[in-house]
Order: structure tokens, then C-alpha cells, then sequence
């Protein structure tokens, strides 16, 4: 049952179209299906679905009708329903095509259709792709801080792990003890990387060679900052954490660390924009 009357009536017309042109309709109720479930789950969730509402009833309905049945014409229609999205941003459509594209040339090069490998229409992997795209967006504005964090940790035991190189006792006395103000070390590295999650927000916006170069000597400006900032504040609340450590304990750390690093960005970040293509023996993700 569809709430919004805009929405249902959108639906019916697009449904009165479509028997109309098959004289059938139980097979334009399998071919709304998908779009019922779409349009339902976009309502619980309060997604806008003025894109979806802005399109002529009669030809989305001969839309639905005309399947693909060519990789070239899965990627056209993807690409239509995508830049008429008004969920997205250009970058995110731009990203949103650019990964379905790779995965159809993937089948391409394996001489494969992508009408053998997936039962579901053109519109339901567009709009699949949306939502995804939605959720990594929401994730990285309410967590990026967080993500930064943890990046920046293990960034920072990555610089302890590059001391311990040049300065020869990584090799020469892996398990001598050497003391490091750890607290005055992690805090500016942290503090930049919750700036840089937050930051991450706006990633969008720094797509050009120009605003990247920027951004990372703001980020480089912001660490110096707080490295300036941090340390004579902490020696003037005598606030000290020194800690021995070893060579063999920085690669401990910095292990820990790449690893929590790794499957953050994997399970929050890459996931959460993929989506799946086929199935068993042949899987791909766009």
C-alpha cells in the first residue's frame, strides 16, 4: 500500500499505461513490482522521490516495457535513471555510473550479458545503487570524525614504526626499551584526524587537482597547529604519558592499528556503496 497520493497515483497511471500495452495484467503487476517495493521503501525511510514523480506516466511505462537486453543498453538506461535522480549529487552520480560502467566492461571482456547473470530490471539496480550511495553518505557526515580517528591512529604508529627505521633500532635493538611522551605524540595526530573526518563531508567538493592539493596542506596546517598548540598546553597542565617502548611494540601496535584501519574503512566505507551484480558462480559489485 502506497501512502503518498502523488505517489500512488504516479503508480496507477503508470499501471492503467501498462495494460494498456500489454493486454495483460498480471504482467504489468510483475512489471511494477519492483517499483511498488522501491516506492514503499523510500516512503519508511522519507527518501525524495521527486525525480520518480517528475517523469511522464506513459512513457516510464513503455520504459519498464522496452527491458535491455544489450550491456550498451543496461548502461544507458543505468545512466538515465541516475542523472535523473534528485537523491544525488553530480559527483555521486558521476561515481554511481563510473561503477556500474566498470562492472559492465567486465562483462563485456568476459563476452558475457548481463541479462544472463541478473534477474532484477535496469530501474531496481539504479535505484539499489541510490540508496547505497545515500547510506555511505550518511554514514561518513555522522561518523567521519570517528573514521578520521582511527585512521589518524594508525597513521600515528605508522610514524613511530618509520622512527624506529631510520633510526636503526628497529634492526639494531628490537627490544630495547626507549621512552615517548605518547599522550604529547597522539593527541595532535588524533585531533587532525577527527578535522579530517570531519572535513570528509565536503569530500565531494575537493575533486579537482587544484582543491586536493589544498586540502592536504590544510590538513598538513591543521597538524602543525595542534602540535604548536597541544604541547605547551600539556606541559603547562603537567599532563605527561611517557611510556618505554620497543620496536617490537610499535609493530604490535601498528598492526593492531592497520588492521582496525583497514576493516573500518572496508566494512563502513567500501561496502556500503557496493552492490552486487549476479550471483554464485559469478558475482560482480557496482
Amino acid at each position: 500500500m502506497i501512502h503518498d497520493p502523488h505517489l500512488q497515483q504516479f503508480f496507477n497511471q503508470v499501471r492503467t499505461r501498462l495494460i494498456e500495452l500489454l493486454d495483460d495484467e498480471a504482467e504489468a503487476d510483475r512489471l511494477l513490482l519492483a517499483l511498488a517495493g522501491y516506492i514503499r521503501q523510500a516512503e519508511k525511510s522519507g527518501q525524495s522521490l521527486e525525480g520518480l514523480l517528475s517523469q511522464d506516466p506513459n512513457e516510464y511505462a513503455r520504459f519498464l516495457i522496452e527491458q535491455p537486453t544489450t550491456n550498451e543498453e543496461y548502461r544507458r538506461r543505468y545512466h538515465v535513471l541516475i542523472d535523473a535522480s534528485d537523491d544525488l549529487n553530480a559527483q555521486e552520480k558521476t561515481q554511481a555510473n563510473r561503477e556500474f560502467d566498470w562492472a559492465v566492461n567486465q562483462l563485456d571482456e568476459a563476452n558475457l550479458s548481463l541479462q544472463e547473470i541478473e534477474v532484477r530490471d535496469v530501474a531496481f539496480l539504479a535505484y539499489t545503487k541510490i540508496e547505497a550511495m545515500k547510506s555511505s553518505r550518511t554514514i561518513w557526515n555522522r561518523f567521519g570524525w570517528l573514521l578520521g580517528m582511527v585512521l589518524a591512529f594508525a597513521y600515528a604508529n605508522l610514524l613511530l614504526v618509520v622512527d624506529d627505521l631510520f633510526s636503526g633500532r628497529l634492526f639494531s635493538a628490537p627490544t630495547t626499551t626507549y621512552p615517548v611522551d605518547y599522550l604529547g605524540f597522539l593527541l595532535p595526530v588524533l585531533l587532525t584526524g577527527a578535522v579530517f573526518g570531519w572535513l570528509s563531508r565536503f569530500r565531494h567538493h575537493v575533486h579537482t587537482i587544484g582543491r586536493r592539493i589544498g586540502f592536504v596542506l590544510l590538513i598538513i596546517a591543521v597538524y602543525t597547529l595542534f602540535v604548536l598548540g597541544t604541547h605547551p598546553l600539556l606541559y603547562a597542565l603537567q599532563w605527561s604519558f611517557v611510556i618505554q617502548l620497543t620496536p617490537v611494540y610499535g609493530l604490535i601496535l601498528l598492526a593492531i592499528s592497520g588492521f582496525m584501519a583497514m576493516w573500518t574503512l572496508i566494512e563502513f566505507v567500501w561496502k556500503s556503496t557496493r552492490c552486487a551484480l549476479g550471483d554464485e558462480p559469478l558475482k560482480l559489485y557496482y
